[in-house]
Order: C-alpha cells, then sequence, then structure tokens
C-alpha cells in the first residue's frame, strides 16, 4: 500500500511568483517518521521543508493551532523565519483557521523553541492574505566579539577591520561590532560600512575558515548586512548576504527570516535606540535573481534594552503536488 501526502510550494518575502525564497509545505504530515522527513527536505532541495503535525500536548496547553517542524537538506532547525510565514500562510488558505474575514488573523504555531505568535493581515473582497508577520522569540544576545576574535573574523572574510561598522545617513558612521544573536536561532551578524566592500566577499574561498569561527560561536550561519541595496526592492534600506555552515546543505539562501530579527537587534543597539521600535527594510537574495523583501522590526525599552522582535513580508503560492511513498 502507497502513502500520499499533500504538498504546497510557495514563494516566501515577495509578492511575485518564482521571486523570494521557496518554501515547501506539507500540511497533514502525520504518518511520516522523522527520517522520512530529512530525506523529504533532501529530495525537495529547497533551504527548507516544513512539515505540520497536531500540537503536542505542552504546545496545545500553550494555545498553540498547529506544530511546525523545519528541514533543511541537511538538519532541523528549531526555528526558521520564511517557513514560519509560508506555513501560516498555507494553513490560512487551506481553511484552518476559519474563512478569511476582517483585517486579520491571529495564530500560533508550536516550534522547538516554543509557541510563537503570527498574524496574517487581511485586504480585499473578497479578502486575501496581503502580508505575514511573526513575532520571533525573546532576542539573546550569546557574544559580543572580542578584539582577536574580530581580527580573525576579518582575516577569514578577507576584508580590512575598517570594513566593518555602520553609516546611517545624516548620522554618519556608527561602532557596530559583530555579534552572535538569536531570536530563536543563533547567527553570527556581521555589519559593512559599505555593501560594494560586502558584495566582494567570496563565498568560495572562505567556507572552511568561516565554518571553524561558526561552531566556535555556536552560530548556524554569519549574515552579512550592509546599507543600501541592489535596487530590485523600491524601498530596502540594506542588503544581506548569508554564509552558512556546511551542516545545513544550502547553496545560498535568497531570504533569511531567522537572520533578520538579529539584524534589527543589532542595528537598533548601534544606533542607540531608546523607547521605541526600530524598523527596517531588507533586500537578500538579488544576486541569484530570488529577490526578496524583509521587513525587521526590534521593540527598545527606554535604557536601550532589545525587547519584541517581529518579521513580515508577503507569500505567494507557486505549486501543488503530491508526494507518494511505499
Amino acid at each position: 500500500m502507497t502513502r500520499r501526502f499533500r504538498f504546497r510550494v510557495v514563494d516566501v518575502f515577495t509578492d511575485r511568483p518564482l521571486q523570494g525564497n521557496p518554501l515547501a509545505v506539507f500540511p497533514e504530515a502525520e504518518g511520516l517518521t522523522d527520517d522520512e522527513m530529512q530525506a523529504v527536505a533532501r529530495e525537495m532541495n529547497l533551504s527548507e521543508t516544513s512539515f505540520v503535525l497536531p500540537p503536542t500536548e505542552a504546545g496545545r496547553a500553550a494555545g498553540a493551532d498547529y506544530h511546525a517542524r523545519f528541514f533543511t537538506p541537511g538538519t532541523e532547525l528549531p526555528f526558521a523565519g520564511h517557513p514560519s510565514l509560508g506555513t501560516a500562510f498555507v494553513l490560512a488558505q487551506d481553511g484552518r483557521f476559519g474563512a478569511l474575514s476582517g483585517k486579520a488573523i491571529e495564530v500560533r504555531q508550536e516550534l522547538v523553541v516554543g509557541v510563537l505568535p503570527i498574524r496574517l493581515d487581511l485586504d480585499g473582497d473578497p479578502p486575501t492574505i496581503r502580508n505575514v508577520t511573526m513575532t520571533q522569540a525573546a532576542p539573546e544576545l550569546i557574544q559580543d566579539l572580542d578584539e582577536d576574535e574580530i581580527d580573525e573574523l576579518c582575516e577569514a572574510l578577507e576584508v580590512d577591520r575598517d570594513a566593518l561598522g555602520w553609516s546611517d545617513g545624516p548620522r554618519g558612521a556608527v561602532t557596530a561590532h559583530p555579534q552572535v544573536i538569536s531570536t530563536g536561532l543563533a547567527h553570527l551578524i556581521v555589519p559593512f560600512r559599505d555593501r560594494e566592500v560586502m558584495d566582494e566577499v567570496d563565498r568560495e574561498r572562505i567556507d572552511d575558515e568561516l565554518g571553524d569561527i561558526l561552531a566556535g560561536q555556536g552560530a548556524v550561519a554569519a549574515a552579512l548586512v550592509a546599507p543600501g541595496a541592489w535596487g530590485a526592492v523600491p524601498d530596502a534600506e540594506a542588503s544581506v548576504r548569508l554564509l552558512e555552515s556546511a551542516q545545513l546543505r544550502i547553496e545560498v539562501d535568497p531570504a533569511t527570516g531567522s537572520a533578520a530579527g538579529p539584524i534589527a537587534v543589532l542595528l537598533g543597539q548601534a544606533l542607540g535606540v531608546r523607547d521605541k521600535t526600530y524598523r527596517i527594510v531588507l533586500e537578500q537574495g538579488t544576486e541569484i535573481d530570488r529577490p526578496s523583501r524583509m521587513v525587521a522590526e526590534a521593540d527598545f525599552s527606554a535604557d536601550g534594552h532589545p525587547g519584541a522582535v517581529r518579521v513580515s513580508g508577503s507569500v505567494v503560492s507557486v505549486i501543488e503536488g503530491w508526494l507518494t511513498l511505499p
């Protein structure tokens, strides 16, 4: 007897098909083993594949509407950005949360890191999903690199030390040091003063050395960010490149929501944001013809401590199909 599992592919952080970051979603994944989920993710060969299950007992007690598990081709992740948005979008379109009505739908997803809220904004008549916003896990400042570690990082990236930092329009250059920050998944955030210098970092020449640094810092990837954009996203204020660890088996990630939140935290701190929300529009994936638009927000207290972190974007459907297994 064969087993069949329905799946959909959506493009996340874009409102145009064949742009953004593609995601495969299996809305009814009960019956798949852990090994099968990992094998299916390898078969899909996308940055991530999402498998939807009923909430666990603990998740249900915390108000979860569903339980999602996210796999790259190489490993399972405890948290991820674009799968969170894309999974909620697919389930809402499938009617899992009732009819699309009103201005917004609020749902809660269960992940390894806990139960987190997602808001789906609606527009039009009949209503359609215009935008999806996830609240990420509480920000954790895991590691502020010391001078020797920054020098080692610059050597791995083959850039001068003065290439790192930030420039913010009328305020000019500000001090911004690389940090390992997590809002559910730890990333090494590396701010650059100049986008052209960031673009010149040669991924192929640094993988091994950078991989050792990431392993030592407990980060899954290095997120490089610089002011300015390629132009594919008209309102983008900054550009992002992701250099992943080898265990993820991701060639190039077109958009990384789990890094966008930590980027907002680092930049908000560097710019001295107090008692308000820091918001930034990020562009990623343009160099591989998958332009993506991510909006990242971080709330800061009066004393400058980061609080709630949100990442939002659009989602569009592109493919539907069935997986057949013995």
